[in-house]
C-alpha cells in the first residue's frame, strides 16, 4: 500500500466494527484495524463543521438497536489516483440509517458532498493501479455495530446504539394499561400486571422488557413449541427456495446481465471509461427487473421457484390454522394437542384446497424479484459511479442473485408470516369466533407501532380485525376462543367427553 490518504483534518459520520472484528477483517499492508470504518455520510473538511452541533445530532440518530449486517465480498473501486480495495456490507438498516442522517443533516442546513450513491463498504486498503489485489475471496460475515460514531479532524466520538424505551416507561404503563383501557380487571390481568411489575422492578436495566406481550426471548409452554416449529418450518421452505432462485442464475446468465446493464442501462462501454455514469434509480430498477426476468434460463426452473414458495405458503397457512386451535385450547385449559396430526390433516386439506395459493405465488416472486432488482440497481449503480470494472460488478451480483442472497430469506419469512395470519384469520371467521385479540410478540426490535395500538385496541369483531402481519418482519399472532369440539380428533385422548378436564 502506497500514498493512503490523509483524512485527518475531516468529517465523518461512521460505524465502527468490533476490534476482534476489524483484526479478521484488515489485510496485510492496509489500513489499521482501528480505523476500519463503514461511512455513513462524509462531511468534508471538519473546519466547517461545529463538533459540538453534529454531535448533538448524531446523538439523536443513535436512538435505534444495534445494526447487525453481512459482509458480503468485496469490490475494487477504480477512477482516482488510486484503486479502492472495500468489502461490501449489506443490511437494510444501514440503507435507513443513511437515509435518516442524510435528512437529519440536511434539515439542519449542514452541507456535505453529494458527489456519489450510497455504496455501504470498508475500505481495506489503497492500491496503485497495476496492483494486486491482497485477497482473492471474502467469505460471507456478519458484524453488529453498537455504536454511531462522530469523526471531527483526529477526535472521534462514539454515541451508543440504544432503544429509547426505558423499563421505568414500561413498568408504569403496565401497571395502569388496563385501568385506563376500561377493560375488565380479571384474575387473569391481575395476575399478568404483578408479573410484569416484578419482571420490571428485577430488571431496570432491560430496556426491551415488557415492550412486547410475547417475548421471542423469554418463551414458554404452548408459546415456545408454537415458535419453535414456526423456525423450523420457515429454515426447511427458505432452504427451498433459495435452491429454486440460486438455479435460475447461471454464471453465463450473470455475466449477460452485467454485460447488459452496463451497456444499456448504466451506459458505459467497456472501451469508454470517460463516460457519464450518472443515472437515476428507480429507473435503474425498473430495468434491472426486465433484465433479472430475461436472465432466466428455463421455463422449468421458473416453476421450480413457483412450487418451493407455493409449499411455502402452504406449510405457512396450515401451520396457522394449528397455531389458532392451539392458543384456543391453552385459553380453555384443553391440553393434549398433537401438534404433527393436526399439522398433518391440515396441510392435506390446504393442500386439496383449490383456493388462491397459486395465484400468489406470483406476487411473493415479484416481491423477491423486485427486492433483488433494487438492491442490484443500488449497488451497480454506485460501482459504475465510482469506476468499477465488469468484474467487480459481476462480484456483486453474484453475491445478490446467488445462493445465500439476503432477499430469499426476507421474502420467504414476509410471505409464510402472511399465509400462517390469513390460515388462523379464516378458521375464527368460520367457526364463528365472537372477538379476536392481536397479541403482540417480538425480541425488543420486531413488532412496536402499530403492533401495540392493534393489540391494545383489540379485542376485535372479526369484520374489523387488522390484517396481520403489519409489517414484513412482524411476528404478532391473533389469538380467540373457540369451540373445541370438531377438533377433538386432534388431541391425544378424543374419546373424553368435551369440556372435561384434562
Amino acid at each position: 500500500m502506497t500514498g493512503t490518504p490523509d483524512y485527518s483534518d475531516h468529517c465523518m459520520i461512521a460505524l465502527y466494527p468490533p476490534p476482534e472484528a476489524a483484526r479478521n477483517l484488515a489485510v496485510p499492508g492496509g489500513l489499521d484495524p482501528a480505523d476500519l470504518h463503514v461511512t455513513v455520510a462524509y462531511l468534508g473538511p471538519a473546519d466547517a463543521i461545529d463538533a459540538g452541533r453534529l454531535n448533538t445530532l448524531t446523538a439523536a440518530l443513535a436512538t435505534r438497536p444495534p445494526i447487525t449486517a453481512t459482509l458480503a465480498g468485496h469490490a475494487r473501486f477504480t477512477g482516482g489516483d488510486k484503486d479502492v480495495c472495500v468489502a461490501l456490507v449489506d443490511s437494510p438498516a444501514l440503507e435507513d440509517l443513511h437515509r435518516d442522517v442524510t435528512d437529519a443533516l440536511t434539515a439542519a442546513a449542514i452541507t456535505f458532498p453529494r458527489d456519489h450513491g450510497y455504496t455501504a463498504h470498508t475500505t481495506l486498503t489503497y492500491l496503485d493501479p497495476d496492483q494486486a489485489a491482497p485477497l482473492d475471496r471474502l467469505p460471507a460475515t456478519d458484524v453488529t455495530f453498537t455504536a454511531l460514531s462522530v469523526v471531527h479532524g483526529t477526535t472521534r466520538t462514539d454515541h451508543p446504539l440504544h432503544d429509547p424505551s426505558p423499563a421505568e416507561a414500561a413498568r408504569h404503563a403496565y401497571a395502569t394499561g388496563w385501568a385506563s383501557s376500561g377493560g375488565p380487571l380479571t384474575d387473569r390481568v391481575r395476575e399478568g400486571c404483578r408479573t410484569a411489575v416484578a419482571l420490571a422492578t428485577e430488571h431496570p436495566h432491560d430496556q426491551h422488557l415488557l415492550e412486547v406481550t410475547v417475548d421471542l426471548g423469554r418463551l414458554e409452554g404452548t408459546w415456545a413449541l408454537l415458535f419453535h416449529r414456526r423456525d423450523t418450518h420457515l429454515r426447511q421452505h427458505t432452504t427451498q427456495v433459495d435452491d429454486a432462485w440460486a438455479d435460475l442464475f447461471t454464471p453465463e446468465a450473470l455475466q449477460r446481465l452485467v454485460a447488459d446493464l452496463r451497456r444499456n442501462t448504466l451506459g458505459i462501454l467497456e472501451a469508454d471509461a470517460a463516460h457519464d455514469r450518472t443515472t437515476d434509480t428507480l429507473t435503474l430498477a425498473s430495468a434491472t427487473s426486465t433484465a433479472i426476468l430475461q436472465a432466466i434460463g428455463t421455463f422449468t426452473q421458473w416453476d421450480q421457484l413457483r412450487r418451493a414458495l407455493l409449499a411455502a405458503l402452504r406449510a405457512g397457512r396450515a401451520e396457522g390454522i394449528v397455531n389458532a386451535v392451539a392458543l384456543a385450547a391453552e385459553r380453555a385449559r384443553h391440553r393434549g394437542l398433537d401438534w404433527d396430526t393436526a399439522y398433518t390433516h391440515t396441510h392435506a386439506a390446504v393442500t386439496a384446497d383449490l383456493d388462491d395459493s397459486w395465484a400468489d405465488t406470483t406476487t411473493w416472486t415479484s416481491r423477491l424479484i423486485g427486492r433483488a432488482a433494487t438492491r442490484l440497481a443500488r449497488t451497480l449503480a454506485a460501482l459504475a459511479a465510482a469506476g468499477a470494472s465488469f468484474a467487480d460488478m459481476l462480484t456483486a451480483a453474484t453475491a445478490i442473485l446467488g445462493r445465500g442472497s439476503p432477499d430469499v430469506p426476507f421474502v420467504t419469512d414476509w410471505a409464510m408470516t402472511t399465509a400462517a395470519a390469513g390460515g388462523a384469520r379464516a378458521l375464527y371467521t368460520a367457526s364463528a369466533a365472537g372477538q379476536i385479540d392481536v397479541v403482540t410478540v417480538g425480541d425488543g426490535h420486531v413488532c412496536a407501532t402499530p403492533c401495540q395500538d392493534a393489540e391494545a385496541n383489540g379485542p376485535w369483531f372479526p369484520e374489523q380485525l387488522p390484517h396481520l402481519p403489519l409489517h414484513p418482519a412482524c411476528r404478532c399472532t391473533y389469538a380467540a376462543d373457540l369451540y373445541l369440539t370438531p377438533y377433538e380428533p386432534w388431541f391425544a385422548d378424543h374419546t373424553s367427553p368435551p369440556g372435561e378436564p384434562r
